[in-house]
């Protein structure tokens, strides 16, 4: 029987006014990257894309070192997730891992596809195929994972989950190197586990281009009997990925596409610790995060927020309530520009009280 519970949501725009400032969203905050949204600008639309996308997958696996056998391209992280979840609930019975505190997607495909979730393996017995997901660094908290896909990893490789499949989503793992002053920004996985797992990238929020749809898993080196590319590539619609997707991921793995984001990396770093700084000082709570998002309690009393909420945003500014994410009185933040953060605590001001 699949998990029950109340509707899940995303953030992202609404029907409000326009959005001036955009405190919603984990895509980088100095975006778009000029040498990717350049390439998107000069995508050939006149035409369908190749449906086998040999020559993107080829640059994919070439970028990764990696077979293009082991690449799936997709309409988006969220359409792969779904595409996988299916590929899982297709061979029978079988469990998702997962719950309702980090990227709700995972847990939205396994709702829908009648499949039983939840946040500890030791639930199931140990011959029950179980799907892991694993938002690395996860959302919405920054949290790093790597010691979680690690455990996960030795049960599969010791027998004691043996027919377990790991996927990692990746979509804010470039931006640890960023938010780092010692390390060269890097759009690639360096990772001890790394070709263990089935990667999920999703760069679009990296280069800010969050409207433009895009994505692609990397297959683990040793097949899974449930997941194999001619299966995922079955349940894909026809031209899953436009042109504007190919032109996104093909500028994504070139050289160019990283000069925006070591130019840009000082001024990332900056603005995280003068908001961080700066709201401490008027009284909001912080859950540490290392990346340029997290969660914070503000100086709001709970049952004026809604009212607070409402007013930030008739005035332009979006922030991203934490209550779908099990943490009621908290919203997570983009880190944004001194300007931008000295509007937001100017119109809270009014709204401050004892917590």
């Amino acid at each position: 029987m699949a998990v029950t519970g109340p509707l899940l949501v995303h953030g992202g725009t609404d029907a409000g006014p326009p959005i001036r400032i955009d405190f919603s969203s984990n895509a980088h905050p100095l975006g778009a990257n000029p040498a990717v949204i350049d390439a998107v600008e000069h995508a050939d639309r006149k035409r369908y894309p190749d449906p086998s996308y040999t020559s993107l997958r080829s640059e994919l696996g070439a970028f990764h070192g990696v077979d293009a056998d082991r690449i799936v391209v997709g309409g988006s992280a969220s359409e792969l997730i779904w595409r996988l979840t299916r590929s899982w609930a297709a061979m029978g019975s079988g469990a998702i891992l997962t719950d309702d505190r980090t990227f709700v997607e995972y847990l939205r495909a396994a709702r829908a596809l009648d499949i039983p979730a939840a946040a500890d393996r030791s639930v199931w017995p140990t011959q029950t195929p179980v799907l892991h997901w694993y938002c690395n660094p996860d959302n919405p908290s920054g949290e790093s994972r790597d010691q979680a896909i690690a455990t996960a990893l030795d049960r599969v490789t010791t027998g004691a989950a043996p027919f377990d499949l790991i996927v990692v989503d990746l979509a804010y793992w470039p931006f640890r190197n960023l938010l780092r002053a010692d390390t060269e920004p890097s759009v690639c996985l360096r990772a001890s586990w790394a070709d263990q797992v089935g990667q999920l990238w999703s760069p679009n929020k990296l280069h800010g281009l969050t409207g433009v749809r895009g994505a692609y898993l990397v297959l683990p080196s040793n097949p899974h009997p449930r997941v194999a590319v001619d299966q995922l590539t079955t349940l894909a619609p026809s031209w899953v990925l436009g042109a504007d997707g190919i032109a996104l991921l093909e500028a994504h793995v070139r050289p160019e596409s990283c000069d925006f984001l070591r130019d840009t990396a000082p001024t990332l770093r900056a603005w995280k610790r003068s908001q961080e700084r700066r709201l401490q000082e008027a009284g909001w709570q912080a859950e540490p995060s290392p990346m340029h998002y997290g969660l914070w309690r503000p100086a709001v009393h709970l049952p004026r927020q809604a009212v607070w909420h409402a007013r930030l945003r008739a005035e332009g500014i979006k922030l991203r309530d934490a209550a779908s994410f099990g943490r009621p009185g908290w919203v997570r933040l983009v880190s944004r520009s001194p300007e931008d953060v000295q509007q937001l605590l100017a119109l809270t001001e009014p709204f401050q009280g004892h917590l």
